[in-house]
């Protein structure tokens, strides 16, 4: 039996979620710190709207509120495609976030025809790097980036 999908479009009802994902300061430790509350009311419009493409909403039911975002986009390189996700605290370590990338690597290789996919982590982010490498992603190379080391992961088709 298939697992139900948890890759879902954006809502105006999870401008909220959206807020919290961009505003708390634990959860955007990794991800550049917290956007100021204008800054974060802006970027959770500009999804609700559509205007981030490659993003879905991570939902543990389809009636359920948003507990996280998922994105396949251009990698800073823009050559390749790279998986960026984060999920609420109180959602973490319960394993949504794993089904919700291996669907957007199954998405990313079925649907979108890539040949490959990365992703980008803080080397400081032990739980990110444990994901990635359970979805059989592979290190490729540290780097530096935005004031600390990260780390690339790579999976192929």
């Amino acid at each position: 039996m298939t697992a139900a999908p948890l890759l879902f479009s954006p809502h105006p009802d999870d401008r909220e979620a959206f807020i919290r994902l961009f505003t708390d300061p634990e959860l955007r430790r990794y991800l550049g710190g917290p956007l100021s509350l204008p800054q974060a009311e802006l970027r959770a419009d500009s999804i609700i709207v559509g205007e981030e493409a490659g993003l879905s909403v991570i939902r543990p039911a389809p009636d359920h509120e948003a507990i996280g975002l998922i994105w396949l986009s251009p990698y800073h390189d823009s050559v390749e495609t790279e998986l960026s996700f984060v999920l609420l605290p109180d959602w973490q370590g319960r394993g949504f976030a794993f089904r919700a990338a291996s669907e957007a690597l199954m998405i990313g290789f079925r649907d979108l025809d890539l040949p490959r996919i990365v992703s980008e982590t803080q080397a400081a982010n032990v739980a990110s790097i444990a994901l990635l490498k359970r979805l059989g992603m592979r290190l490729e190379r540290r780097l530096e980036r935005f004031g600390a080391e990260q780390l690339l992961f790579a999976i192929s088709r």
